[in-house]
């Protein structure tokens, strides 16, 4: 079942990083509170994701899941999420 805790978001620059840092706060999700833990690293394929019981901002070379959905599609599951 696709929820915000299995799905992976592609993030595009520093400012969709931004705005996914600030919806999981907005939303009193878990963030990984480490200063470099929302910042987006250029020339690599950068992803919002949940592990180790957070969420946070990674960059892999090659897709981390199956599950990749929009910002958008994120949104709308976080609305449809039992916090």
């Amino acid at each position: 079942m696709l929820t915000i805790y299995t799905a992976t978001v592609p993030v595009k620059d520093q400012d969709q990083a931004d705005r996914l840092k600030q919806i999981c706060i907005d939303y009193g999700l878990p963030i990984w509170e480490d200063n470099k833990s929302f910042t987006f690293t250029p020339y690599k394929k950068n992803y919002l994701i949940f592990a180790m019981d957070y969420f946070y901002i990674c960059w892999v070379d090659t897709n981390p899941t199956d599950k990749i959905i929009t910002e958008q599609q994120f949104i709308e599951l976080l609305k449809d999420t039992r916090l």
